[in-house]
């Protein structure tokens, strides 16, 4: 029952529309679906770190007011960064084969960096930590929730990273080129509103 309750949780959070959805959907697109993965495994991995962090009691420490500006900050700086890149930035679209494992460990770093400095992902995983807690007394049971959470998440977003390269043979490099832009301005959105919000 614990797990298809967290498995069922981690398939709800698709609705939570953030900088790591442009960002996986623009690698998908632009690189195939080793740099989308990439990114998709960054994401899990740093929202394991965050589960972790949560179960040590440290999520305290994340939460403090003067702790989470610093973090908003950094956060705001790299998808500022982001931006930036994606507006001035020319796009090319190729395959798989040119993902090696230095560019596909870049995409697995930007993934765990836009997801971790992202104080709102905290304040989730402080939420369903806390749910799960609450209502799974015995460490095993905690246990699977919380791993079917994840797993639920990582469904998503290995299931958008394949949606993505389906529809990749109906994105040209001038479709991409707007879709670019647009991302690039919807991430210096972001950015300026995390630093507002953690202002």
């Amino acid at each position: 029952m614990s797990f298809i309750e967290g498995f069922l949780i981690g398939l709800a959070m698709v609705i939570f529309v953030g900088p790591v959805f442009f960002l996986l959907l623009n690698s998908s697109f632009e690189y195939g679906m080793k740099a989308g993965i990439s990114v998709a495994l960054g994401i899990i991995v740093s929202d394991i770190v965050c589960v972790i962090l949560c179960y040590y009691g440290i999520s305290k420490f994340i939460t403090a007011s003067h702790n989470q500006f610093w973090i908003g900050v950094i956060g705001s700086c790299i998808l500022f960064g982001l931006g930036i890149n994606y507006l001035l930035k020319k796009p090319h679209i190729s395959n798989n084969l040119a993902i090696d494992s230095k560019k596909g460990s870049t995409f697995f770093i930007k993934g765990f960096s836009v997801n971790f400095f992202n104080p709102f992902v905290f304040v989730v995983w402080i939420g369903v930590f806390k749910y799960g807690s609450q209502k799974y007394f015995e460490t095993l049971e905690l246990y699977m929730f919380l791993s079917a959470v994840l797993m639920g998440i990582l469904t998503t977003d290995l299931l958008k990273v394949f949606l993505s390269d389906k529809l990749k043979r109906f994105i040209s490099v001038d479709r991409l080129k707007v879709f670019f832009r647009i991302t690039g301005a919807v991430l210096l959105i972001f950015s300026f509103r995390l630093l507002y919000l953690v202002w």
